[in-house]
């Protein structure tokens, strides 16, 4: 009944958002160079658009206008902060263990980010986000001190058909931004991996190319860090190649149908809490199919990604399979809206004979460009064989979300 009744309230509070008024804004750091409002470049702030993705793609300068762009020397300090606060209701129910069941129902400012990103120079550009380490308090979320993103982008190169980018960064192998999409609730599949490894969710270190003079095939490839398992001293041993392609007009965020195959190889020492009698490097794989499908004002993500791992990174003699998967559908319900509903399926190693679903469902409306008030509603189930009642988790957020 409770959850029923903050389900009406988040009703009632989108209903009383689309009756304000809204005005247009230009905010933070390539808004403010340019002079454009946040739409230029995002469909539905933080997701970005076409025009967004190409402009991100090619090293933060505006396409066809390279040379009449300005560095970071010669425009307004180029940062800004983003942050939100609101109501966070969170229950667990039939945890493994017991014990790790409660629930968490409170207003609190949940994130604070650091922002910087342009030009140092006609072909070289650069993005940075920081995250402060901020301790719990009451009303306040705890977060840890991280260089999320700290990356240099260098373009132009081959006849303009070539693009590095090398640092920390978000990898082209997630074809669908962790960073940039529009729920509160992660994906499953990219959050998932051995104990310790590394997940499609996490930012890398590395060295990536992009290369886009194959119309209408786009190649892109990297070699990273990889999996925090690893010792100091181990080189970068992780690579991964990426394969895009898209029909039609656009890039296959707002237009235009965007497929894709991405293939990943690391080898990563396994967790000591897995497997405490060697530390000896093992191989894992990852191989992923997805599409972005644009029309009617509507956009269908989905995604399959199929992981296989040598037994030792799960403490086991024998390889390790497992796969899962997203299917996504937004786009705007009204002007200053945008409405979005996923299904999430993962089936983990049969050996643990457990499968995880998730339903997550919400909108968010714009009172400027960059500031949202956000909704949403996910349910999360584990499926464990032999366990009467499956451990569930249901979230709940009415959060207003801020770009400066």
């Amino acid at each position: 009944m409770k959850t029923a009744r903050l389900l009406a309230l988040l009703a009632a509070a989108a209903t009383a958002a689309s009756l304000l008024p809204r005005d247009a804004a230009a905010v933070p750091v390539f808004a403010r160079k340019y002079g454009f409002n946040c739409t230029m470049c995002h469909s539905a702030y933080p997701r970005l658009n076409d025009f967004g993705a190409r402009f991100r793609a090619g090293g933060y300068r505006l396409p066809g206008l390279g040379n009449a762009e300005k560095t970071v020397l010669e425009t307004p300090p180029p940062v800004a902060l983003r942050t939100s606060a609101g109501y966070v209701y969170d229950v667990l129910q039939h945890s493994q263990p017991p014990d790790a069941d409660g629930k968490r129902s409170t207003v609190e400012l949940a994130g604070l980010d650091l922002l910087s990103g342009g030009l140092l120079g006609p072909r070289v550009g650069f993005f940075l986000v920081y995250v402060p380490g901020i301790p719990a308090s009451r009303g306040v979320a705890e977060q840890e001190a991280a260089l999320e993103m700290a990356s240099v982008v260098f373009s132009g190169l081959a006849g303009d058909q070539l693009t590095v980018r090398a640092g920390r960064f978000e990898p082209a192998y997630a074809a669908f931004s962790v960073k940039r999409h529009l729920s509160l609730s992660g994906y499953e599949v990219y959050g998932y991996s051995f104990p310790g490894g590394p997940t499609f969710s996490d930012t890398q270190t590395g060295l990536e190319l992009r290369g886009s003079g194959f119309w209408p095939v786009r190649i892109l490839g990297g070699v990273v860090e990889g999996s925090a398992t690893n010792r100091a001293e181990d080189p970068p041993q992780d690579a991964y190649l990426r394969l895009e392609g898209v029909v039609g007009p656009g890039e296959g965020q707002t237009a235009g149908q965007r497929l894709g195959l991405t293939g990943y190889l690391g080898r990563a020492r396994p967790d000591v809490l897995v497997a405490a009698t060697t530390d000896r490097a093992a191989t894992f794989a990852r191989l992923g199919a997805d599409a972005s499908l644009n029309g009617a004002g509507l956009n269908l993500a989905a995604q399959v990604l199929w992981g296989q791992d040598d037994g030792p990174l799960w403490g086991r003699d024998d390889r390790t399979d497992w796969w899962g998967g997203f299917a996504e559908l937004s786009g705007s319900l009204a002007p200053g809206t945008v409405g979005f509903a996923r299904f999430d399926y993962l089936k983990e190693p049969d050996f643990l004979d457990r499968s995880i679903t998730r339903f997550t469902a919400g909108g968010r409306f714009y009172f400027e460009d960059a500031v949202a008030l956000h909704l949403e509603y996910s349910h999360r189930m584990t499926a464990v064989e032999n366990v009467q009642d499956d451990p569930a988790e249901d979230f709940i957020a009415v959060r207003l979300d801020l770009a400066i």
